[in-house]
This record gives structure tokens, sequence and C-alpha cells, in this order.
């Protein structure tokens, strides 16, 4: 069963999910079909049940979900929190009366908090606020997405086949909600490298008088095919912002930053492909985005041009962090330069390499899609960069709480329309 309501911004709004111990569910979903808002699944359980269920459908504008008894609801929250996106509303049931509680659920960016089984008017206003954004005392967003800008210290480093396989391990290794945004309007890659054909959609959007929210929904792509992917699942995962090639018009470079901020409503991560010659706008979203990746080679000619970069991009501030990354996309063409002098040079240590990858990614597209799994070397080192770019720890680390204030400090973020310089 489901249901659509408008939200404020005239999107439509697909009914609650609710995971709830079985006890409560007759109660919670008689409730929902009395505001004529019934659930789009009604499950017994709680963030686990949740996790799952939104991993395998489609993300609902707001999810129910029970943390009575949970040893850490807090941490429970922020991955499943990670898992839909902040444009899904997460409302917290619970059966103890805990100002604490109440609090530190607020200020890791869960909407509300409400006693099971919710009374009728408190359940009422709650679902209004979600469809129209609104969290208690504040305006805006509870929850924003982070903006990671992708760019080389020159080009033919692999930057736009390294972030159409970051976008592919992050919706579907992660299930991140994940948008790419493709900015080299001259010859973008990622339309080939996704398998989808572009229209003129980020050129309408930067020559449009304001950002729409129906407008930005109408110009993504959905990227629906990938390898892990049966036809039966949703794609709305991963989602791609280009154009066709064409030339670079001009435009008012804050409009860039309105785009980034925009995404970071419905998104958990925006990637930007950034071309080397950082055209208008580039270095915009380069000097608001919360993670700058920057791909070089070892190389003499290398070293000189990551520095160059570097002292332009300037040093990162407060949350903003800088990934330098070594590509060996190039790596028969020029004599290596030994990693010491390369770092010596440059005034700053290599975060990751990227091993060449050959033929094999360049070959998969001749059968459609990039296909990480012709390049597994290629395929481990994405892996390790998305897990960095995300603040997680590693494979081997185990969790422990500097991975959960990582884990809430992405989560819990300012709204984009309070900081409209942001990509």
């Amino acid at each position: 069963m489901s249901n659509t309501t408008s939200t404020r911004s005239g999107a439509p709004s697909n009914g609650p999910a609710v995971f709830a111990a079985q006890a409560d569910l007759a109660v919670i979903g008689d409730q929902l079909i009395r505001l004529q808002r019934p659930a789009v699944s009604l499950q017994a359980g709680g963030p686990d049940a949740a996790a799952a269920w939104c991993a395998a459908n489609e993300l609902p504008s707001v999810l129910l979900v029970d943390i009575s008894g949970h040893a850490h609801p807090i941490a429970a929250l922020l991955e499943l929190a990670a898992l839909t996106g902040p444009a899904c509303r997460i409302v917290a049931l619970g059966d103890k009366q805990d100002v604490d509680l109440y609090r530190q659920l607020l200020q890791a960016g869960i909407f509300d908090y409400l006693m099971k089984p919710p009374r009728l008017d408190l359940l009422t206003d709650t679902l209004a606020r979600a469809d129209d954004d609104a969290p208690l005392g504040q305006g805006g967003n509870a929850r924003a997405g982070r903006s990671a800008a992708i760019v080389g210290a020159a080009g033919g480093l692999g930057v736009s086949t390294l972030t159409a396989a970051l976008g592919l391990w992050l919706a579907h290794s992660r299930q991140t909600p994940t948008v790419l945004v493709d900015f080299d309007r001259r010859k973008g890659d990622l339309p080939l490298l996704l398998g989808l054909e572009a229209d003129a959609g980020l050129a309408s959007l930067l020559s449009a008088p304001d950002i729409d929210p129906r407008l930005l929904q109408r110009t993504l792509l959905a990227a629906g095919h990938v390898e892990s992917q049966t036809p039966d699942q949703p794609s709305a995962r991963l989602q791609l912002l280009a154009q066709r090639p064409g030339p670079e018009t001009p435009f008012d470079p804050e409009r860039a930053l309105e785009i980034g901020g925009a995404l970071c409503q419905w998104f958990s991560l925006s990637l930007w492909d950034l071309p080397s010659h950082r055209p208008a706008g580039a270095d915009e979203v380069l000097a608001h985005a919360d993670i700058r990746v920057v791909l070089t080679e070892l190389t003499v000619q290398g070293a000189r041009n990551t520095h160059r970069v570097l002292a332009e991009l300037g040093d990162s501030g407060g949350s903003q962090r800088l990934v330098l990354v070594a590509s060996e996309a190039r790596h028969a063409q020029h004599a290596p330069l030994e990693l010491a002098q390369f770092e010596d040079f440059v005034g700053r240590r290599i975060d990751q390499h990227l091993p060449y990858a050959g033929p094999a990614l360049a070959a998969s597209l001749l059968k459609g899609p990039l296909s990480l799994q012709a390049a597994p070397v290629y395929a481990q080192a994405v892996a390790q960069l998305g897990t960095r770019i995300l603040g997680l720890p590693s494979a081997a680390a185990t969790k422990d709480e500097g991975a959960l204030r990582r884990l809430r400090s992405w989560l819990n973020r300012p709204a984009p329309a309070r900081r409209t310089a942001r990509a």
C-alpha cells in the first residue's frame, strides 16, 4: 500500500516506512491510515531491519524506527542515516522519557523522537513538519550531505574514471545515495562510463533563473545498471548531472554553489568531476567542498603541477579535508620520480596510490557501463579511497568511538540553505 502527498517544495512525498515492535504495529498502522498516509512498509524490527529494507527498496520520505532496547541506538541510527541520505527524515520511536537521549538524537541529525505508541496529534505534527522540512527549533534541513570535488593536477590522469568508480562503489556497495556531477562541459565522460545518454541538464540548470527542486529532479539521470544490481532493484542510489558536450557558456559561478547546496539536500554524497583546466565555477566548488581529491602522477612535471595546484587551493580548514592521490594511469609514458623526492618537493605526503588498470576498464565499456570487476586491484583501491572519503575506519579496523564521531560530524551539518556558498 502506498500514498503520496505534496511537500512544500512541490515534490511528491511517498508514505512513511515503519519498523517497530510487533505490539505497536497495529496502532501505528491504523493512525497512518486515519491520517491518509498509509505506510509503504509496516514491519516488526528496529534499525537493523530498517537498514535491510532500505537497501533493497525505494527510500521513503519518512522512516519511523523503534530503538527500544537497542544497546547503542545513536550509533545504529547514524549508520541508518548514512544509508538513507538527507532527504529521508528519520523519526525515532522509544519507550523512555529521556531528555538526554532526545538531545543526543537531535544533535545527531535525527528528525524527531516520539514515545510509542505515538499520540495521533504528535504524529500528525511530526509528519507535517517532515513534509515541510521543518525540524523543531530550527529552519532548513535536519541533515545535509557532503560534497567531494575531484580534480587532476593535469589532464589524462583518470579523474572521470575514478569519479564513476567511486560513485558505483558508494551507491551499490555501501548503498549510499550518491550524485555525480560531470563539470567538464566540453567533453564530459561520465555519461559514457555509466552507460547513459546525456541531455542539456547541467546547461539548463546553470542558465535557469533559480534552482527549482522539480527542475533539479527532472534533470538528474539515474544510473540504473551496474554489475551487482538485478533488474528489480531500485536505481535511485546513483544519479548523474551532466550535459551533452558543448561550449562553456558563461554563467554566474555562484550558481554552481547553489546547485551543490541543493544536491546536498537530496544525497549523502555529491562527487564533482572537475576538469584540470578548471573552468568558471570549478574554483568555487573546490573552495567549498568538504573533501578535495587531487589526482597527480609521480613525475617531475606531476610534482610541479601538484605544487602549483596545492598552492592555488590553499590550506584546508575546519571540517574540510584534502586527499592527495598518486595515479599510475600514465605510468608507462614518463620516468617515475621517487616518492620521497615527490613528497619533499610538494611539501605533502601522498595519501593513497591508484594502480594502473591496464586496458581492462576501457575494454569493459565495449560491453556496456564501466565494470570494476574487470580490474580487481583498481576496484580495491577505489574502495579504500571511498572509505577515506566517507570518514569511515578501514576494513581492518574495528568500530570505535572515533569512527562514530566522524560519522556524526558528517551527518550533523549545517543546512545548505543557511550557507549558499556550498557545493
